[in-house]
């Protein structure tokens, strides 16, 4: 569909339209110099009628060395946590209850701030915000459709663009800079892939091979990495689009990207970076019994109910970071399961500088499928979260369970019959420096509780969460932070400079609720 034509008040008087490779769009400038005034003096620019991209709902345009360049921008389902009752067992969206956001992906050389126009499609730009809230990004409305804004720096280019405080229905940005160093064809261990679509299938990885994923690519399929020394990386897409969405009491369609898939043996050095995955039927990056992993600037948008980010499993030296993950399910999730062989520690964690956006389950979680004591000893231990930003999260206000922003679960990994057994330890867990930005009114920020219905106790200990900041804009009807050991226990909780809305918590209170036997302080020396 064609966008209709109109003005933008920017500082061009005349554009010409041209299509690349990447299918984006250049918008010629005329006067070199004029980029400088583009704040104060916008006027004169005639929208292109053909769009660069096959989004129904949004345009981007990004001030770049050759002028205004049209950016590629396409939508994604989302799932909206009010709707749950209708959508649960929808697994292939056949009530079409699912809502429609947008995303874009494009390369900048980011030498400094790079200025931003969105044009709105759909009904007009009010009320727009750029969010993080903390990284203050202000927002100048050009027309009633279109507003512009700058990214002030590479550390803080992945945003989300809301208009009306409309969650459901927004932008992400997703920049990044060129790579220098990719490679432009298949051979030598690696399968490259280049602009435009793929229908790859299985993408199956052995000992010290490459997927090499490039900007303007989507490719329909799933990787499978069997091998040790293995990398995916690259600017374009992994889209689960094409795949069977389907399930019973869960949904059973193929994970988009799983690495050791046969959950054998242990595998050594796992890289992912930059890749977008869009549209899982199932979860979405899937790692077993790894020891090395990085997962670097990985984009995720899953609209499933059991279409969890990341799940990292029975793995150790591991770090997620520069993610931006919008999932139903649980965004990041650490677990020691059942299915895993060995079913072993999972330590040596560190999850920093991530965006997180949660429509229904958990953010950041330890846990909750944290080993069973009745066959196997592997446990959860030695984990560091830290600098991450939680955007929004939605189902905390239903049953009164493990769902929230951030969260540390304790209950058994089931062998294939849940509530059986007793969950291993959990030890050793520092989370510090979030930032819960005004999750919704209906969301939860902070959760840890250990499952009632388990056949011993358990234990977890050592748990340190220091820098807690809290925005509630929406006025979140659960406390801010929720504690509850049941019948289990909690030794040494240290909570150190937890502030909610502005005001420090040094004390149980409407903003922090424990139960049960836990032992806890507050900002001690």
């Amino acid at each position: 569909m064609k966008a209709r034509a109109g003005l933008l008040s920017i500082l061009l008087l005349a554009a010409c339209c041209s299509t690349r490779k990447d299918n984006s769009a250049v918008v010629t400038e005329p006067d070199s110099s004029a980029a400088d005034s583009l704040l104060t003096t916008p006027s004169g620019f005639s929208l292109p009628e053909d769009k660069a991209g096959p989004s129904d709902y949004y345009r981007v345009f990004v001030l770049q060395e050759d002028g205004w360049t049209e950016m590629c921008v396409r939508d994604a389902l989302c799932s909206d946590a009010a709707r749950h009752a209708g959508i649960w067992n929808d697994w292939d969206n056949s009530r079409a209850l699912r809502d429609t956001m947008s995303y874009c992906i494009f390369e900048d050389r980011f030498q400094g701030p790079v200025e931003v126009i969105v044009h709105k499609i759909r009904g007009g730009a009010e009320d727009p915000a750029v969010r993080p809230s903390p990284w203050d990004i202000g927002v100048t409305a050009i027309d009633s459709s279109t507003v512009r804004f700058v990214l002030p720096s590479y550390e803080k280019r992945k945003v989300s663009v809301e208009f009306g405080g409309d969650r459901q229905h927004n932008l992400f940005l997703f920049p990044v800079r060129p790579d220098p160093d990719k490679p432009t064809h298949s051979g030598g261990g690696i399968r490259y892939f280049g602009p435009g679509e793929h229908d790859a299938g299985e993408i199956s990885l052995s000992d010290g091979e490459t997927c090499y994923i490039d900007y303007g690519a989507v490719v329909y399929g799933t990787i499978r990495v069997r091998g040790d020394n293995c990398t995916v990386a690259g600017h374009g897409i992994l889209s689960g689009e094409k795949l069977r969405h389907w399930g019973e009491q869960y949904s059973n369609g193929d994970i988009i990207f799983s690495a050791n898939p046969d959950h054998k043996s242990v595998l050594r050095n796992l890289t992912v970076k930059d890749i977008s995955i869009i549209d899982g039927p199932s979860w979405n990056l899937c790692i077993y019994n790894y020891d090395g992993v990085l997962v670097d600037g990985v984009n995720i948008i899953g609209w499933e109910l059991n279409g969890d980010g990341i799940d990292l499993v029975c793995s150790k030296n591991a770090e997620i970071k520069n993610c931006f993950l919008r999932n139903y399910d649980d965004c990041i999730t650490l677990k020691v399961r059942f299915n895993a062989s060995p079913v072993s520690d999972l330590c040596k964690v560190h999850v920093h500088d991530n965006l997180i956006w949660n429509d229904y389950a958990r953010g950041i979680v330890v846990g909750p499928e944290a080993g069973n004591r009745d066959y196997a000893t592997g446990y959860i231990h030695d984990v560091l979260i830290e600098d991450c930003i939680i955007l929004q999260h939605k189902g905390g206000t239903g049953k009164d369970d493990l769902r929230a922003g951030f969260a540390i679960g304790q209950y058994a990994s089931p062998d294939n019959n849940w509530g059986g057994g007793t969950a291993e330890r959990i030890e050793n867990i520092t989370a510090r420096n979030l930032i819960f930005d005004s999750v919704s009114n209906s969301g939860r920020n902070v959760q840890i509780w250990q499952y009632p219905d388990m056949d011993k106790t358990c234990t977890m200990k050592n748990i340190t969460l220091e820098n807690f900041t809290v925005y509630d804009r929406n006025q979140v009807k659960t406390p801010a932070f929720n504690v509850n050991a049941f019948q289990h226990s909690i030794s040494g909780l240290h909570i150190r400079n937890f502030v909610f809305d502005g005001t420090k918590i040094t004390g149980p209170g409407p903003s922090f609720v424990v139960e049960g036997d836990v032992e806890y302080d507050f900002d001690a020396q």
